[in-house]
């Protein structure tokens, strides 16, 4: 081979290395950003479950489905119940390297062919606003329906609205928010029937502690 080639193989193979390096030093400054990485658990859940033909809706419609809770996490200084086959796990430890939620911050969230749930936490903001709260854990596509309620949960205030989802398969969503021990606390849950995320919610909440 001539010598100049094989310089020039030598200034191409040198010019490589440095593009990977800079691209592998640009991926480590990047801040990745949860959220994607817990839709994507969570449509690839969604889309992986077959579709059927509904069945007509009776009338009258019946009450919503009570769905029992005899699971409860307890962590970062706070408890809450959540359904039985519905394990909250931490979306923190997903992360390469992990980092795991702590008591000023952190984010759960859980998924069955039926249900999806998530709840965020954080230093409670001096300007609490429950809406602009609720509007933290929601999508760009998601939007508040109807009226913000206001629910008396022991000494706690806590808000709550429905709201559009991101999947037809669970078209029914609700999303809370309620502050405790200097932190804010924001719930969210999508549900294949109507009025079953204010139950769940309830549900939840009975067994709701904090530090």
């Amino acid at each position: 081979m001539p010598i100049r080639s094989h310089k020039k193989y030598q200034h191409l193979a040198a010019l490589a290395i440095l593009i990977s390096l800079l691209l592998a030093s640009c991926g480590a400054l990047a801040a990745p950003d949860p959220q994607p990485q817990i839709d994507a658990a969570v449509a690839a859940t969604l889309s992986s479950i077959p579709t059927y033909t509904p069945y007509p809706i009776p009338t009258p419609i019946p009450s919503p489905t009570r769905v029992p809770l005899d699971g409860l996490f307890c962590e970062y200084g706070f408890c809450i119940g959540h359904p039985a086959d519905l394990a909250l796990v931490d979306e923190g430890v997903m992360s390469k390297p992990p980092v795991p939620g702590s008591l000023k911050n952190g984010i759960l969230f859980g998924y069955t062919e039926t249900l999806f749930m998530q709840l965020n936490w954080q230093v409670s903001d001096p300007n609490f606003n429950p809406q602009t709260a609720m509007k933290l854990i929601l999508e760009e596509s998601q939007t508040l329906q109807g009226n913000l309620d206001v629910l008396l949960v022991g000494n706690m205030n806590v808000y709550y609205q429905p709201t559009t989802t991101i999947t037809p398969l669970l078209p029914f969503g609700g999303v809370a928010v309620w502050q405790c021990g200097g932190r804010d606390f924001i719930w969210k849950v999508y549900t294949p029937q109507d009025g079953m995320a204010q139950s769940l919610l309830k549900q939840s909440l009975e067994r709701f502690r904090c530090d």
